[in-house]
């Protein structure tokens, strides 16, 4: 079944000057079936060909573009300008827009409102509304190479820091409703194109415009006392109207455990099957909350509740559906602003204040986390059209890479996180961003929210030891038969160069096809363009 563990762990177009072309050895082009140049050999193109022409990897298809940032030269080309699945290199694209669009010190503001009056009992004689903005990092994240997932808490921070605000503004009870409103964005919390299975798992999250702890929640899972009982079974944070069914049981100690997760028949429901050995330490498992906006009222209402204030009505949430927006059989962006929720100033209870977008950015790139970079996406979107969806976003993506010489009909852009199997870019229009960046007012901080090879993020404990450790700044990318790594090196010889490096359908186990990528890195890292033009293997 779906859920079933096996866990998931998941100016420059005018720049390209003369390339560095290459011929093969004849017994070489015919036992490779990676299309290769035609002309002329380079020291570095041909170390690079003879690694990924090894008999294992020729049922892949393989796309490299290598190119210097001082002048733009293409040092290496192989089929840079045919489509690849990108994977989590969309993040490149995301990141690099948000930073020009929003600008590294944007902050997003999410604020709770008053619908109706306040009487002289501090009764809120109306609904209260939390309504989103698009904040990926409610919860304050600051990137912390030791932390990869948000810290498990009982009590998210940002729903206690609201929760005290509206305590100080003299509220004693609500009358009506507590809604969680997400009509910033459209109501689409998955991306076209992403597989069934991810939809359980955190890294799947469903997005909004209204996202608290990231739109995930823990399930622990501990053994029973004796041999037949029952697992013990919590979620952290506590989920007010959620059922955990529990079909694990305890077993004897020589066995293995097995358990499978899969959502329920019935709505926040989800069923935990299998069985836990009795001296079995306790388990954890990240899982995706089925309606974010509901979940973040659910935890206001309690921890209003946990301070003494009654909310009478329930926890709701309140969405932009696309269908509601259609004019003439197609999506309006009009229409759907019309429909969308408005407040006004003196409404207003409470307002968090995010932290400057490169921290939030910075945790996206690190850490690869996909929610941001779908909400991301929709900001853009949101920010260009004033509405928030994976079509607007989209458009605004392309805008910005037509900026840096990529046009509109050279990529396909389905999702910001790269989950999606109809993601379409070239390693040509990578590199472009990548030198685009390169003369970007934000360059410095774009390039600090990179992993760094052997040091930080998704790239600790790759090229750990060799020649390319702390030299390789890079975004990955890893799927079902997709493997990619694009940013910048800095070679021995002081050049920098920006390169990306994209494999797609290499029947190979992740980490080896990932050793042939950081081989490559290696080599790159030795390049230097004296000794290439006087040496020829």
């Amino acid at each position: 079944m779906p859920g079933l563990v096996t866990l998931p762990h998941s100016a420059f177009g005018a720049r390209r000057g003369t390339k560095v072309l290459f011929c093969v050895f004849g017994l070489l082009l015919v036992a490779s079936r990676v299309a290769l140049p035609a002309q002329t050999v380079s020291p570095l193109g041909n170390r690079i060909l003879k690694l990924i022409t090894q008999p294992k990897f020729q049922t892949g298809f393989w796309g490299i573009e290598i190119a210097s940032v001082r002048d733009g030269k293409v040092v290496f080309a192989l089929n840079e300008a045919k489509h690849f699945l990108p994977a989590s290199n969309m993040k490149l694209l995301v990141g690099a827009a948000a930073l020009d669009k929003l600008g590294a010190s944007y902050q997003f503001e999410t604020s709770i409102y008053g619908v109706g009056r306040t009487d002289s009992n501090g009764r809120l004689l109306g609904d209260l509304v939390l309504a989103g903005q698009g904040d990926p990092n409610l919860e304050g994240r600051i990137y912390d190479p030791e932390q990869e997932v948000a810290p498990k808490v009982l009590y998210p921070t940002f729903i206690e820091q609201i929760a005290d605000q509206i305590v100080s503004r003299g509220i004693k009870s609500v009358e009506g409703n507590l809604v969680g409103d997400d009509t910033c964005f459209l109501d689409e919390p998955y991306g076209a194109g992403w597989e069934h299975a991810d939809l359980l798992w955190g890294y799947g999250a469903p997005v909004s415009a209204l996202a608290v702890n990231e739109n995930v929640f823990t399930v622990e899972i501990a053994p029973g006392d004796t041999v037949g009982d029952p697992a013990l079974i919590s979620s952290i944070p506590i989920l007010e109207g959620t059922l955990l069914i529990n079909q694990v049981k305890t077993v004897e100690k020589a066995l293995s455990n097995s358990i499978g997760i899969d959502r329920g028949v019935r709505r926040n429901s989800w069923v935990i099957q299998g069985k836990l050995p009795r001296d079995h330490l306790r388990l954890e498992y990240r899982l995706a909350v089925e309606d974010p906006a509901e979940f973040a009222a659910s935890l206001l209402r309690a921890a209003l509740e946990r301070r003494g204030i009654e909310v009478k009505g329930d926890a709701l949430a309140r969405h932009l559906h696309p269908l509601e927006t259609l004019e003439e059989g197609r999506p309006s962006t009009e229409r759907a602003k019309v429909l969308q929720s408005r407040f006004l100033p003196e409404q207003k209870l409470a307002s968090h204040q995010s932290l400057k977008l490169t921290e939030t950015v910075k945790i996206m790139m690190k850490l690869s986390q996909n929610l941001y970079a779908e909400m991301l996406l929709k900001k853009l979107g949101a920010v260009s059209s004033g509405v928030g969806s994976f079509e607007t976003g989209a458009a605004a993506i392309k805008t910005f890479l037509e900026r840096t010489g990529t046009s509109r009909e050279e990529l396909n852009v389905s999702d910001g996180s790269g989950l999606s199997r109809t993601d379409l870019i070239t390693p040509e229009s990578m590199v472009r961003l990548l030198l685009y960046m390169e003369r970007h007012s934000a360059v410095n901080l774009f390039k600090d929210t990179l992993p760094l090879a052997g040091i930080d993020g998704t790239l600790e404990h790759r090229m750990n030891k060799t020649p390319a450790r702390g030299r390789i700044r890079a975004k990955t990318g890893t799927s079902a038969f997709v493997n990619t790594l694009s940013g910048y090196v800095e070679t021995k010889a002081g050049e920098i160069l920006a390169f990306s490096i994209m494999a797609n359908n290499v029947m190979l186990s992740a980490q080896e096809v990932r050793g042939a990528v950081d081989q490559i890195c290696s080599l790159i890292v030795d390049y230097d363009p004296e000794k290439e033009g006087a040496n020829h293997d």
